[in-house]
């Protein structure tokens, strides 16, 4: 192997041994629309995956594919500080969805309220979260209120924290 080979890789074994330390994800959602996609590229890039479900059996496949999965609950605060043990990096990609027995207000306000300061006291290195494009002018609508109203929250902290706009998840 020639000069440039050889720093290939070292730069290669460096970014792993990054991965591999540093880099432990929680992805709550993660047997969501969204939250599988995410849960499915960050094993597929090598880091170490958590995924906080509410319900273990129906969020088997995401064992099957590599991550570890632990109960927890954003209408249940007591559950998730737990999950946070060992964790850098925070990925909220949860949304109540229509079909659900919780409304919006316990799980995309009050749940992730709880889930923002259960971060802080964690000593969270970065915080991700997920809002809708165009939200602020829609305020009247509820849900997207209340994810304007979490972003505000998110922004107040001394959270290291970005904040993903999509058209829709």
């Amino acid at each position: 192997l020639g000069k440039n080979s050889n720093i290939f890789y070292k730069s290669y074994l460096i970014h792993n041994i990054i991965l591999f330390i540093a880099m432990s994800l929680l992805i709550i959602g993660g047997a969501g629309t969204l939250g599988r996609q995410i849960v499915k590229r960050a094993l597929d890039e090598g880091y170490q995956v958590r995924c906080l479900v509410r319900n273990l059996r129906r969020s088997s496949f995401l064992r099957d594919w590599g991550a570890e999965i632990v109960y927890g609950d954003l209408s249940i605060p007591e559950t998730i500080p737990s999950s946070l043990k060992g964790i850098r990096v925070v990925i909220d990609a949860s949304t109540v969805r229509p079909t659900d027995d919780y409304s919006a207000e316990k799980i995309d306000w009050k749940g992730k309220v709880a889930l923002v300061e259960a971060a802080k006291l964690a000593g969270i290195k970065k915080f991700i979260g997920f809002s809708f494009y165009g939200a602020a002018k829609n305020s009247n609508i509820p849900l997207l209120d209340l994810k304007l109203k979490i972003n505000k929250v998110i922004s107040g902290t001394n959270l290291n924290y970005t904040i993903f706009q999509c058209a829709g998840f």
